[in-house]
C-alpha cells in the first residue's frame, strides 16, 4: 500500500530531490542569466590572460621602444639652425672628350631667398603665421600634444586632413628637406623640434620659419615672397597683404595668387580667388585669437590685392650706414646726386644696389634642370602641368643633386659662336630679330650634346627654349617622317613608284599647289621626295592612308605635338589627321626642333628610334641614384626603309638643300618651308650627327629670300667633322637602278626615249629592291612612222613625198601615248591649274577606248584630222589632194618645150626641211 501511494504522490520523500519546474517565464529568465553570468567569467578570465600578455608585450615593447629611439631616433635629432645648410646647390656634370668629368654648371640662384631679421619682419605677418599654423606656438615647448593627438585620432578614423605640426616642427621638416611621409620621419620631427626649443627662443624660432618656408613662385622665405607677388619691401606690406602670403604656404600649388583656374571647392577659381578664400580664414582667425580688431579686420578683408611681380627701383629699402643716423626708406625718398643718392637725414652717400639678376644658365642647361624635373614628377606618379613644373624644378634647385648630363663642351662652343652674336646670323627684312633653334645629336650615343633656343645673348632663367618649347608648323621637311618612310616601310611605294603630280581636288582651287605652280602630270616617288613635290606626296600619302601616316608620325617618330583630335570651346574640330598636316606641314599646332631632330636621327642609326637624352642619371646629395634615365629605343623602321630613305635624303644636297653641303662627307637632309613661309626648317645628319635648324619670327611673318637653315647648318657641322673618315648612311647592294616611264609608271621601253613630244623626257629612274618593282614594260608608248615635216603620223602620200628625190619630207619612228577621253578631260582639266600645256599638244596623243581599241581623234579641242577617222592626229600637209596636185604639176614640168628645158625641180607643195 505504501508504494502504490507513493506512486501516485500522495506525499512527499523528503530525502529525494524534488524537479524544479517553474513557470515558463521563470524559466526564460532563468537560461537568460545564466549565458550573461557565463559569458562574464569567460571574459574575466580573457581579461586576466590579456592583462598577463600585456604586461609582458609593455616589457617587450618598452625594450624595443628604447632601443629603436636610442638607435634610430636620436643619433638623428640634431636641432643645430646653420643658415648655410639651407642652401643645397645641385651640380651639374658632362664628360670631356678626354673621358674625365668636368663641372658643367652649379644651379641654386633661381629660387629667391634673402634674408630678413626677425625685427624686420611685420608683427601682421608674425600673427598671421601663429594664427593659422599654430595658435598655442608661444605656449607649448616645440610640440603641440592637443593637436598631435587630434590629428593621431582623426588619422585612425581615416582623415588625415588634418595635421598636427607646430611651426617649430615645420621649420625642422622644411630645415632638413625630410618630404617623407613615415612614423620614423614623424618621430624625428618631434624629437628636433622640442630640442629645438631648449636651444633657441620663440623669436629665433619664428625668424627661421618665416625666412625658409616656401610660397612658391621661385621664392622661399616672406621677403622674397612680397616682391614677387606685391611688388614690395617686406616691412611695405599691409594686414590683409601678409595674410594673403601667409595663406601660400598650406600650399604653394593651391593658393598661388599666379596659379591657374581650375575646379576648386566645388566652383572654378582662380589662383587669385583661391588665395583670397584662404586669406580671409587666415584674418577670421587673426580676428578670433585676438590680433586684430574688428575695424582691422573689416579693412584689410575690403583691400583690393594688386599683383605685381618684381620691386621698382625706386620702390626698394634703402639703408644709410653713416654711424648714429641709421635712416632707411625707399629709394624713392633719397636725394638723386648725379649717378648717386643723399640721405635726406644726414646728408651721406646710401649705397643703392640697383638689380639682382640671380642665375642665367645655358639653353641647354635649362633643358636638363626640366628634364630632371619632369622625371621626378613622371617617377612620383604626378601629371605635369605648370603647379607640378614648378614645384620639381624648385625641388632640383635647391636639393642637392648631382645630374650626369650628355654635354660636349667642343659642339656648344660651335653653336654659340653663331647663336650668341645676331650679326653671324643671317639678317630678316623684318623690324624684328629673325630668330633661330638649332638641337644637335651626337648618332653614337643618340644623345643632344648641344643645342640654342635662341638668337642673342641669354639673359634669363629658364627662358622661352624655342628649341624644346616653341611649337612651329614643320613644312615639308615632315615629309620623310609622315609620309615616304611609312609608305616605304609598309609596301606602298618604292623610290621608283610612279604618282600623279596632278591635284588631289579641284573644289575651291586646285590642291595641293606645287612650291613653283607647276604639275607634271606624273613623277617618281624618288623625284617627289628630293624635289619636295608637293602633290607627289599627297598622292603618296592617299595610297598609305591618313590613319597609317598619323600613327608612324606620332606613335613610332614620337611627334607627340601632333593632335589627333581636339575641340575648341566653340565646337570647332582640330586634328591633323588630313593632307595639310601631314604632307605640307600645316600642323595644328606644329612640332619641336628636339622632336624633329631625334626623329631624323633615326635615319641614321640604322632605323632605330633613340629617345634623345640630355642627362643620364641623377643621385642625391648622399650619393644614393635617384633616376637612371635609360634611353628609350626602338627598332621602328626596317634597313630596307633606311637604304630607301637616306638614298633619296642625299639627292636633296644637289637640290634644294644644295647650301647645307660640304666638303668631306655625305650628308643628307629635307628643307621645309611653313605655310605663308613663316617658318623655315633644315633636318639633316652625316655618319656622327644630327640636327635640326629652324628659322622664324616670334610674331610670324613671312621670311624673304633664301632659306637661310641649310647654309646654318652646315656652319655647324662643318667644323665638326675635321677630319673625320666619309661614311656612307646607305647601300644600293640588293637593289638595281630601274628607268620608268613616267606616262605607264612601268619600266621604260625603247619606245619611251622617242617620244614625240620635242623637250619633254617621260622617263625618270630610282634604285630599287627588285620585289617592289613589277608591272612589266611600259604599254603606253606606241611606235609609228612620223612625219616630221608636216607634224603627224605619216600617210602613205607623206611616203610618196619622201621617196621623191631629192625630197626634203622625213619619215622617223616616233612614239605616241596612248590616253583615253578621260585621260585627255583630266589632262584639260589640270592645264588651267598649272599642268604644262606640252600635255595639249595634239601630235602625241593616241586615242583609244576604254577597252584599249582605237578611237577616233579629232584633236584636243576637236581641230584636227578633218574627214579623217584615225585614232592620232595625221600628217595634215602631205594628203591625196597635195600628192595628186604633185604629180600634175611634175608631170608639166617635165613635158618639153620648144624654147627651155624641162624644169625637175619638186613643186612648191613639197615644204622645205623641218
Amino acid at each position: 500500500m505504501a508504494e502504490e501511494k507513493k506512486k501516485k504522490g500522495t506525499y512527499k520523500d523528503w530525502t529525494t530531490r524534488q524537479e524544479w519546474n517553474p513557470p515558463w517565464i521563470v524559466k526564460l529568465l532563468y537560461h537568460a542569466w545564466m549565458i550573461v553570468f557565463g559569458a562574464f567569467k569567460i571574459a574575466l578570465g580573457a581579461a586576466a590572460t590579456v592583462a598577463v600578455i600585456c604586461g609582458i608585450c609593455l616589457m617587450v615593447f618598452a625594450g624595443a621602444a628604447g632601443d629603436y629611439l636610442e638607435e634610430d631616433i636620436l643619433p638623428n635629432v640634431e636641432a643645430d639652425l646653420q643658415r648655410g645648410s639651407m642652401e643645397e646647390i645641385s651640380t651639374l656634370y658632362y664628360v670631356d672628350s678626354s673621358g674625365n668629368i668636368q663641372t658643367l654648371q652649379q644651379v641654386y640662384a633661381a629660387l629667391s631667398r634673402e634674408w630678413v631679421s626677425i625685427d624686420q619682419i611685420p608683427k601682421d605677418l608674425i600673427h598671421a603665421a601663429v594664427a593659422i599654423e599654430d595658435k598655442r606656438f608661444f605656449e607649448h615647448q616645440g610640440v603641440d600634444w592637443v593637436t598631435t593627438i587630434r590629428a593621431c585620432a582623426k588619422m585612425f578614423f581615416g582623415d588625415a586632413s588634418v595635421g598636427g605640426s607646430t611651426i617649430t616642427q615645420q621649420l625642422m621638416k622644411n630645415y632638413y628637406q625630410d618630404d617623407s611621409i613615415t612614423v620614423q620621419r614623424k618621430v624625428r620631427e618631434i624629437f628636433r623640434a622640442t630640442q629645438l626649443e631648449k636651444k633657441y627662443d620663440k623669436a629665433t624660432i619664428l625668424e627661421w620659419y618665416l625666412n625658409t618656408i616656401y610660397l612658391g613662385n621661385g621664392t622661399a622665405g616672406v621677403k622674397s615672397a612680397a616682391a614677387a607677388y606685391f611688388g614690395k619691401e617686406l616691412e611695405m606690406l599691409t594686414t590683409a597683404e601678409c595674410a594673403s602670403l601667409i595663406s601660400i604656404t598650406n600650399n604653394p600649388s593651391l593658393f598661388d595668387p599666379y596659379g591657374d583656374e581650375f575646379e576648386y571647392d566645388g566652383k572654378l577659381q582662380t589662383g587669385m580667388e583661391r588665395n583670397k578664400g584662404r586669406q580671409e580664414l587666415v584674418l577670421g582667425e587673426m580676428l578670433n585669437q585676438g590680433w586684430l580688431t574688428q575695424e582691422e579686420y573689416d579693412e584689410a578683408v575690403a583691400q583690393e590685392l594688386v599683383l605685381k611681380n618684381g620691386i621698382d627701383f625706386e620702390d626698394k629699402m634703402a639703408y644709410c650706414e653713416t654711424e648714429g643716423c641709421g635712416y632707411h626708406g625707399l629709394v624713392k625718398t633719397l636725394t638723386p646726386s648725379g649717378d648717386d643718392y643723399l640721405c635726406p637725414q644726414c646728408g651721406q652717400i646710401v649705397p643703392v644696389e640697383r638689380e639682382n639678376n640671380g642665375g642665367v644658365y645655358s639653353w641647354f642647361v635649362d633643358t636638363v634642370l626640366e628634364d630632371v624635373a619632369k622625371k621626378l614628377a613622371e617617377q612620383d606618379g604626378q601629371p605635369w602641368n605648370d603647379t607640378t613644373r614648378k614645384i620639381y624644378m624648385e625641388k632640383i634647385q635647391t636639393g642637392g643633386y648631382h645630374i650626369y648630363t650628355t654635354f660636349n663642351a667642343d659642339a656648344q662652343a660651335v653653336i654659340d659662336n653663331l647663336y650668341n652674336y645676331p650679326e653671324n646670323m643671317p639678317e630678316g627684312l623684318s623690324g624684328q630679330q629673325l630668330q633661330s633653334a638649332v638641337v644637335l645629336i651626337d648618332n653614337r650615343t643618340g644623345d643632344i650634346i648641344a643645342m640654342s633656343g635662341g638668337v642673342g645673348e641669354k639673359k634669363e632663367f629658364d627662358a622661352f627654349n624655342r628649341a624644346t618649347d616653341a611649337e612651329v608648323q614643320s613644312g615639308s621637311a615632315i615629309k620623310p617622317l609622315a609620309v615616304y618612310a611609312p609608305a616605304f616601310e609598309l609596301g606602298v611605294a618604292s623610290p621608283a613608284t610612279v604618282m600623279p603630280d596632278m591635284p588631289l581636288s579641284y573644289d575651291g582651287g586646285a590642291y595641293p599647289l606645287n612650291d613653283d605652280r607647276i604639275y607634271t602630270r606624273y613623277s617618281t616617288v624618288a623625284n617627289g621626295l628630293y624635289n619636295s613635290v608637293n602633290a607627289v606626296t599627297a598622292w603618296t600619302l592617299y595610297n598609305l592612308g591618313i590613319e597609317n601616316s598619323f600613327y608612324f608620325a606620332r606613335d613610332k617618330f614620337r611627334l607627340s605635338t601632333l593632335v589627333e583630335e581636339e575641340v575648341t570651346e566653340d565646337g570647332t574640330v582640330l586634328s591633323d589627321m588630313n593632307t595639310a598636316a601631314l604632307a605640307l606641314g600645316a600642323q595644328t599646332y606644329g612640332v619641336t626642333v628636339r622632336d624633329m631632330a631625334t626623329a631624323f636621327a633615326t635615319f641614321a642609326n640604322n632605323g632605330e628610334y633613340r629617345g634623345a637624352r640630355t642627362f643620364t642619371k641623377v643621385y642625391d646629395r648622399d650619393g644614393n641614384l635617384v633616376l637612371d634615365n635609360t634611353q628609350e629605343r626602338e627598332q621602328i623602321i626596317s634597313e630596307k626603309t633606311v637604304n630607301y630613305v637616306n638614298y633619296c635624303l642625299e639627292k636633296v644636297l644637289s637640290t634644294t638643300g644644295s647650301a647645307a653641303d660640304f666638303t668631306g662627307q655625305t650628308e643628307y637632309g629635307k628643307t621645309g618651308t611653313a605655310d605663308n613661309e613663316t617658318a623655315r626648317w633644315f633636318c639633316g645628319f652625316t655618319a656622327y650627327y644630327t640636327a635640326a635648324v629652324w628659322f622664324g619670327y616670334d610674331q610670324p611673318e613671312h621670311i624673304y629670300g633664301s632659306n637661310p637653315a641649310p647654309s646654318t647648318w652646315r656652319k655647324i657641322m662643318e667644323p665638326l667633322h675635321e677630319g673625320m673618315e666619309r661614311v656612307e648612311m646607305y647601300s644600293t647592294a640588293g637593289m638595281s637602278y630601274y628607268t620608268i616611264c613616267k606616262d605607264s609608271g612601268k619600266f621604260a621601253s625603247a619606245a619611251c626615249s622617242q617620244d614625240v613630244r620635242g623637250g619633254y623626257n617621260p622617263l625618270q629612274g630610282a634604285y630599287a629592291y627588285p620585289e617592289d618593282v613589277s608591272g612589266g614594260s611600259c604599254d603606253k608608248h606606241v611606235l609609228v612612222d612620223y612625219c616630221t615635216t608636216g607634224g603627224g603620223v605619216a600617210t602613205e602620200y607623206c611616203k610618196h613625198f619622201a621617196a621623191e628625190e631629192g625630197s626634203a619630207v622625213k619619215i622617223e619612228k616616233k612614239a605616241l601615248v596612248k590616253l583615253t577621253q578621260s585621260e585627255l578631260d583630266e589632262i584639260r582639266r589640270g592645264v588651267s591649274v598649272g599642268l604644262s600645256k606640252i600635255y595639249l599638244q595634239n601630235d602625241y596623243i593616241y586615242l583609244i577606248n576604254s577597252d584599249g581599241s582605237d578611237a577616233s581623234f579629232k584633236g584636243v579641242s576637236g581641230s584636227v584630222n578633218e574627214n579623217v577617222n584615225a585614232p592620232y592626229m595625221v600628217c595634215p600637209l602631205h594628203t591625196k589632194e597635195a600628192w595628186e596636185k604633185y604629180q600634175k604639176e611634175k608631170e608639166e614640168a617635165t613635158r618639153p618645150t620648144e624654147t627651155e628645158p624641162a624644169d625637175t625641180t619638186p613643186t612648191a607643195t613639197v615644204p622645205p626641211a623641218a
